[in-house]
């Protein structure tokens, strides 16, 4: 299977990082690339909070 990689420094590692949108009303987060920082998706709060919650869940336990 590929690896998917960075369209810019073709880097394989991605991270979340919340973004001030103007004119939002939820709380965004690009998809981006950890070494160079190029945006290669937006996804909303929810994903975030599922991801919160499992991992809260998860040390329960």
């Amino acid at each position: 299977m590929a690896k998917s990689r960075c369209p810019r420094c073709q880097h394989t590692a991605f991270e979340l990082q919340p973004a001030a949108v103007k004119n939002s009303v939820y709380q965004l987060y690009f998809v981006q690339c950890s070494a160079c920082g190029t945006v290669v998706g937006v996804t909303d709060d929810a994903i975030h909070l599922v991801a919160t919650l499992l991992e809260t869940l998860n040390i329960k336990l």
